[in-house]
């Protein structure tokens, strides 16, 4: 992973290709790029709508995300050379267990600017999905910023079941950075309410986005959503 992953070349254009594209189908914009850290380890927490959401993420941070990918994916000729040439970390959904976390845990011990999408899998009504605690295993174990992104539009350009994208607008908004305590050293019991707990504020700032983004009442579903009881 380390070759490709430290080369800005790559880089530079992928972003070049794909930018046109996304500007001209989906007229693209994103706003608080600045919350990204420009070096140094990050975690980019983001709601999940389509195949597109780990594209715009790299078009708008501007720099290397590595993300988890279906190791299923690796055995396509094409697409598994883009995952390894991107640092994808691969993930066998039969049995996940805890492989993925660890290489998603060296790539911060690297530097390295890591995209999560708690809610694991995209979206089947455009709100945003009940999460997953790994983004908050991750944050408290390690100490890094955590940037809530929250994606706006592309559940319209690409929902699931749809063999091709259609033409919708879409937005990105990068949140404020949060950083959490380390949970070293607490009880299991504590443990575990620490990343409930972490794990919901990170998601209730990834629906804040929506508001930003100027869809104040999908900011409210989605909180609504996250709050529920069970």
């Amino acid at each position: 992973m380390k070759a490709d992953a430290d080369n800005p070349s790559i880089d530079r254009f992928a972003r070049a290709v794909t930018r046109p594209y996304f500007r001209l189908l989906h007229g693209l914009r994103w706003s608080g790029q600045q919350n990204v850290p420009a070096g140094g380890a990050a975690i980019l927490a983001a709601n999940h709508q389509s195949f597109y959401d780990p594209v715009l993420i790299g078009i708008a941070a501007r720099r290397r995300v590595v993300f988890l990918g279906w190791q299923y994916y690796y055995g396509w000729p094409v697409l598994g050379r883009l995952m390894r040439m991107f640092g994808t970390v691969p993930v066998d959904l039969d049995a996940p267990g805890p492989t993925p976390l660890a290489g998603m845990l060296r790539a911060l011990r690297a530097g390295r600017l890591c995209g999560i999408f708690p809610e694991g899998g995209r979206t089947s009504d455009g709100l945003m999905q009940p999460p997953h605690a790994g983004v908050a295993a991750l944050a408290l174990r390690t100490g890094v910023p955590v940037v809530p992104v929250t994606i706006c539009g592309a559940y319209r350009a690409w929902p699931r079941g749809v063999p091709v994208p259609l033409p919708a607008a879409i937005s990105l908004h990068f949140g404020q950075p949060v950083r959490f305590e380390s949970d070293r050293g607490m009880p299991g019991e504590d443990k575990q309410r620490a990343r409930e707990r972490v794990t919901r504020d990170i998601m209730l700032r990834v629906a804040d986005g929506f508001a930003v983004l100027g869809r104040p009442d999908l900011a409210h579903a989605c909180r609504r959503r996250i709050l529920a009881p069970g």
